[in-house]
């Protein structure tokens, strides 16, 4: 089961990607991806983003079956912030 989730941007893409990137080293997630597109995985949660202008949209692909869709969506809206 897959979901989808979108995010208006309140800073650069660049500098949001910046951030997920030092949160997901500090939180033992694999991080690639630039200010356009890129991919993420760990704890048992992949995805993939895309930003386009001021919105960056989340496309969660694989998540623990005991691990409820709000708090995945609330984790990665502070991870993306």
């Amino acid at each position: 089961m897959s979901k989808s989730i979108e995010v208006k941007l309140n800073s650069d893409p660049d500098e949001v990607v910046a951030r997920a990137r030092i949160a997901a080293r500090d939180n033992g997630v694999s991080f690639e991806g630039d200010g356009q597109t890129g991919h993420f995985a760990g704890h048992g949660i992949e995805g993939s983003y895309l930003i386009f202008e001021d919105t960056l949209s989340l496309q969660i692909s694989k998540k623990p079956f005991i691990m409820p869709w709000g708090l995945i969506e609330s984790s990665l809206r502070k991870f993306f912030a």
